[in-house]
């Protein structure tokens, strides 16, 4: 009798057992399963995720407020941050840009002196991409004497991009991944151009180098690498360090502090509203709020915050050419008291990696989220 009941209790102790066993794998396998989660769906978009303005930042900054009413039939597809790829056309890829203006006329310096070089008088982007390089290369000249950089190819008419796609496509027999269809370019807006170099044999543009200092401080001209190796699988076009687009500052800036492509920092963008904005301090310290809002039927009402004195405060709207606005609003220059406030600047050159893509960091202060960038080096060609 005593041995069934020592026999039953064993049972009972290992049952126990085994049941405790196999809650504690349950529990495991749960966890792992959360976390797995997180990881699926679109692509990450790096700790910039985080850079919301808290609660009490949003009312100081965004207190009142005044509609503008915008119309979506041409206001979606034109701004600085329209995405055109082989998803989204340009709407106007008939049309010449109004804007549109020769590179030429920036080529050389006060003093007559060449700057950068052209392949020819004809190459031309928009007006504020047309200063933005001329900034650029005046900076990088100064500072290296080396005006070899060469202006390949600007503004292109659809007649010329279906030449170059249809070519790519016969010699590759298949898909190109080297152009996007005539149309579904964004070399029709006037807000890329690609790059060369003036000397002997015409050696293909990298950015590293001689000019890895153009690739460092891109963004701080509003001025961003469009096609890198490590977007490819998103951007569906290969590897191209010579092929730059405008998108303005500060979107420049934020996107090289957080190696985002276009694609991504538009479906990045949507994560911020009226009422929760990003705050971002450029290199120049002015201080941005930046936030999206959603195209309505024909026309959409967009707020923009007053200042302390009931006046708008200075603003952009561009369409994503995709479903909505970004609005971008200078908040004004960062003063030193808030400088005190936070644990570190802006600083002003972006890193890039060996693969000349920009590297990221960021730093947290007690009113707002200021993003920076690593400093890390480039082996010189």
């Amino acid at each position: 009798m005593s041995q069934n009941i020592w026999r039953n209790l064993k049972y009972k102790n290992i049952a126990v057992l085994l049941a405790v066993i196999l809650l504690f794998i349950l529990i495991i396998a749960s966890s792992c399963s959360k976390d797995s989660s997180k990881n699926k769906g679109d692509v990450a978009v790096t700790v910039a995720r985080n850079v919301k303005p808290d609660d009490e930042s949003e009312s100081k900054i965004f207190e009142d407020s005044e509609s503008v009413e915008v119309d979506n039939g041409e206001k979606l597809y034109s701004g600085n941050l329209i995405l055109v790829n082989k998803d989204h056309e340009y709407k106007f890829k008939d049309e010449e840009p109004e804007n549109l203006v020769s590179m030429y006329k920036y080529s050389t310096n006060k003093n007559g002196v060449m700057r950068f070089a052209m392949t020819d008088t004809s190459v031309s982007v928009s007006q504020n991409f047309a200063v933005a390089l001329s900034d650029l290369f005046g900076d990088f000249y100064k500072k290296t004497k080396n005006n070899t950089v060469m202006l390949t190819s600007g503004y292109r008419t659809v007649e010329e991009q279906e030449e170059l796609y249809n070519y790519d496509t016969d010699i590759s027999d298949g898909e190109s991944t080297k152009y996007n269809k005539a149309g579904f370019c964004e070399s029709h807006t006037g807000l890329s151009i690609d790059l060369g170099i003036n000397t002997d044999g015409y050696p293909q543009y990298k950015g590293t180098g001689k000019f890895k200092w153009i690739t460092n401080n891109l963004a701080r001209y509003g001025i961003i690498t469009r096609y890198t190796k490590d977007k490819e699988l998103i951007t569906n076009i290969e590897s191209e360090p010579w092929h730059l687009r405008y998108v303005g500052v500060p979107h420049a800036e934020i996107m090289a502090a957080n190696n985002l492509c276009l694609e991504e920092y538009i479906d990045f963008l949507k994560d911020y509203s009226y009422n929760k904005p990003l705050l971002f301090t450029a290199s120049d310290k002015i201080k941005y709020g930046i936030y999206y809002v959603e195209a309505t039927k024909d026309k959409t009402s967009i707020e923009i915050p007053l200042d302390e004195n009931g006046e708008q405060y200075q603003y952009n709207i561009s369409g994503n050419n995709v479903d909505g606005f970004i609005v971008t609003v200078d908040l004004g220059e960062y003063t030193e008291s808030e400088a005190n406030q936070t644990s570190a600047a802006v600083k002003t050159e972006f890193a890039v990696n060996n693969n000349t893509q920009p590297t990221q960091a960021t730093s947290s202060g007690d009113s707002e989220t200021v993003i920076t960038a690593a400093t890390t080096t480039v082996p010189s060609e």
